[in-house]
């Protein structure tokens, strides 16, 4: 009997939407979005991940100031800048939602694990409308563990006080999905590129597979 549904976040719950980033970078930086998200990552230390909300507005704080100084941008564009909040542009796949309604109507709990390198997964996902579904959100930085190391899925199942073995997982790279398994959790691949589950090889083409799965126990 399944106890918990676990899921990551991007790319199985939700996905950036890009156009509103673009309508509102482009015009204030005179730059593309891919040469913005080029200094993002030329500036910031991938070791140095936020743990806390402060942690993380004082790293945007600085990058944004940085970028500032670099291309010699006004005070009202440092404000603009500042004033940015990327949630805004989370969106929750059109099946995010349904699916979790159909394992909460079962009696269900939902865990999100995300290796997100930032700490507000629980804002991300009150953005996308998905929040008030889920009792548990960890986010690797916060957690200060990352898939696919056992301790990462380990926490999140703890978290919802149940056993891994009693734990459906989903996510869309391969290597967290064999993580999950290694610890006991019945895990699925999603490939949002396919257009029908494959349950006998664990991949999922979208999360409506979850209805299919929780019908065999829960009819």
């Amino acid at each position: 009997m399944f106890e918990a549904i676990i899921l990551d976040r991007d790319g199985v719950l939700t996905y950036f939407d890009m156009a509103p980033a673009i309508a509102y970078f482009e015009p204030l930086l005179g730059i593309p979005i891919e040469e913005l998200e080029r200094l993002w990552w030329q500036w910031r230390d991938p070791a140095a991940a936020p743990t806390t909300l402060n942690e993380e507005q004082l790293l945007f704080g600085g990058f944004w100031d940085s970028l500032v100084d670099e291309l010699a941008l006004s005070a009202e564009q440092r404000e603009q800048l500042h004033q940015f909040d990327y949630t805004t542009v989370v969106r929750a796949y059109p099946d995010a939602r349904p699916a979790l309604l159909a394992t909460r109507q079962r009696g269900l709990k939902i865990g999100v694990l995300s290796n997100f390198e930032l700490a507000s997964l629980d804002a991300s996902l009150v953005a996308a409308g998905l929040a008030d579904l889920i009792d548990v959100a960890c986010a690797a930085p916060v957690i200060g563990v990352a898939k696919p190391a056992p301790e990462a899925y380990l926490t999140v199942a703890r978290a919802l006080s149940v056993h891994p073995q009693n734990c459906l997982y989903f996510d869309d790279e391969l290597s967290w999905v064999e993580g999950a398994r290694a610890v006991g959790m019945q895990a699925y691949i999603v490939d949002r590129d396919h257009t029908r589950h494959d349950l006998a090889q664990g991949s999922v083409c979208d999360l409506s597979a979850i209805t299919d799965l929780l019908a065999v126990t829960y009819p």
